[in-house]
């Protein structure tokens, strides 16, 4: 008993070891935690990775646009946000505009020589953690500012509650869109989108050599819209659709809010 013994442990050390296994198994568990931590940080740095905030907001151009007020608001979590302003003509629509995701309201006041020109009303809504709004920027704090920019419009008496449209680019698409399911507007422009739209009339401009949101995408979102709608493509980029768009885009918008508004 005792040979059988000496003999079964002799065979067990003398089986060559594996080495290959043991690497194997290391890599894997290395490769896992790699994907772990790298997750862990995409989760953790999201915002930042989604959000390019600029503060420092200057004051309007009131030298082209006098009208132009600098209006303050808080959303329903106390956060304060600041927003530009300007007033609709009498009868006039109004458009509440969602930007996309970095700089802030004043690299969109080119918007308010637009609405000036038709007597449109608009507020150029500061999210939060842009300009000198409060807080910082993320996806649910971004629809609570819609619903208090839309309760606010909603407070003045010279803004029609049923002619207001609500217009967004790239980031902004999302929401107004989010605004929209819940409050519908006359109408929505929107300009680079990359989601879904629901039962709503829409004008949708992309450009078709958009580096950064895919031109499939923003069809996407026109197809799932029923009518009346309107998809205009532009050869453009992600940031120069008004620059490409330029008189020809502005009319054709301008003729949909007009249409959609018309009546009401």
């Amino acid at each position: 008993m005792q040979n059988r013994y000496n003999a079964a442990v002799t065979d067990n050390l003398a089986k060559p070891r594996r080495p290959w296994v043991r690497i194997a198994r290391t890599a894997a568990i290395t490769l896992a935690s790699s994907i772990f931590v790298i997750l862990l940080l995409f989760y953790l740095l999201q915002n930042k990775l989604l959000f390019y905030p600029e503060r420092h907001l200057p004051q309007p151009p009131r030298s082209q646009v006098p009208e132009v007020e600098v209006v303050t608001f808080n959303a329903a979590d106390g956060v304060k946000l600041v927003s530009w302003w300007l007033p609709p003509k009498p009868g006039r629509p109004t458009i509440v505009f969602f930007q996309g995701n970095a700089g802030n309201l004043a690299h969109r006041s080119d918007r308010l020589f637009d609405c000036k020109e038709h007597g449109w009303g608009l507020l150029l809504l500061g999210y939060r953690g842009y300009g000198d709004s409060g807080g910082s920027p993320d996806e649910p704090g971004l629809y609570l500012d819609a619903r208090a920019a839309l309760a606010w419009l909603r407070s003045r008496p010279d803004v029609e509650g049923k002619k207001i449209v609500y217009q967004a680019e790239s980031l902004g698409c999302a929401v107004a869109l989010e605004l929209a399911v819940a409050e519908p507007p006359a109408c929505v422009v929107l300009e680079a989108p990359f989601s879904t739209l629901k039962a709503i009339a829409a004008v949708v401009a992309h450009g078709t050599r958009d580096e950064i949101v895919p031109f499939k995408q923003g069809k996407a979102v026109f197809d799932a819209a029923p009518g009346p709608k309107k998809l205009y493509e532009l050869n453009s980029r992600h940031n120069d659709i008004a620059e490409t768009g330029s008189k020809e885009l502005r009319a054709a918008v301008a003729e949909f809010i007009e249409g959609a508004v018309k009546g009401r």
